[in-house]
């Protein structure tokens, strides 16, 4: 091969060598900077400098740094969803890492954040319950558990609320029959929640009205179930307020078997 082959080759190498090391310095100038900016609380520019350098910096050990840095400027900047993803990313990538921990508490701790008001979608706060839970199952004695707990029950009460609200609408709309099967659904999700026993007197009223409206040839078994409903909220709640409401039912269907059987004599 001739020397004027080889030369050319050579100095090639050696420039795309040196645009090689001067990207990384560039690079690492940048992170550098956007370590200064984000400690400074100045947590756009934190980002976008974060974002110039991450190109430069790949497979250097900077780079694990600088999504953990970006995930943190997103929630500082309150774009909670977008966060949660960037910790979601570094806790699935960074295995070994020994922020990794954190990281999965802070992806539930954003998703908490981007909870919304109880009347809209709880998809935010569903995802964040189930990564709350998988938090404290795996780190059960992790720095951030007791946060974890407390906003995990905080999560959970709001999501009560929703399915017992829907199910309340339902009654006070007339749904009875998916007034029941709302509130039996929510009883069953939530068996300690405040609303509980609430639940449970609605669901033996809606049942109770559902049954006023049925054929007669339905009639018998509506009339076995209300009678259930009103007999779980007085054995479970004897000191239920609405205990005369539900002895009221009891009155009122009494006067309801005689017919039923006559019709099945």
């Amino acid at each position: 091969m001739s020397c004027k082959k080889i030369f050319p080759s050579l100095l090639a190498s050696a420039l795309l060598a040196s645009c090689a090391l001067q990207n990384v310095a560039t690079g690492l100038e940048k992170y550098q900077q956007a370590v200064t900016r984000y400690e400074a609380k100045d947590y756009y520019q934190a980002s976008q400098l974060l974002e110039e350098a991450l190109p430069q910096l790949r497979g250097k050990k900077e780079e694990v740094a600088i999504h953990f840095y970006r995930a943190y400027c997103d929630f500082h900047q309150k774009k909670y969803e977008q966060s949660a993803a960037r910790f979601k990313y570094f806790w699935e990538t960074f295995v070994r890492d020994l922020r990794r921990e954190e990281a999965r508490y802070m992806q539930a701790y954003a998703l908490y954040q981007a909870s919304p008001y109880v009347t809209l979608e709880q998809v935010c706060t569903q995802e964040a319950v189930c990564i709350l839970r998988d938090y404290l199952q795996q780190y059960p004695e992790g720095e951030h558990t007791e946060k974890a707990r407390e906003q995990l029950d905080e999560l959970d009460e709001k999501l009560a609320l929703k399915a017992f609200t829907i199910g309340k609408l339902h009654s006070q709309l007339a749904q009875y029959k998916a007034a029941v099967v709302t509130l039996g659904n929510f009883q069953q999700a939530f068996p300690d929640s405040s609303y509980s026993e609430e639940a449970a007197y609605l669901k033996a009223d809606a049942q109770h009205r559902y049954f006023k409206t049925v054929q007669e040839d339905e009639k018998k078994g509506q009339l076995s179930k209300t009678i259930k409903y009103c007999q779980e909220l007085l054995d479970n709640y004897p000191n239920s307020p609405y205990v005369s409401k539900v002895e009221a039912i009891y009155t009122s269907i009494a006067t309801a078997q005689d017919p039923v059987t006559a019709n099945n004599t």
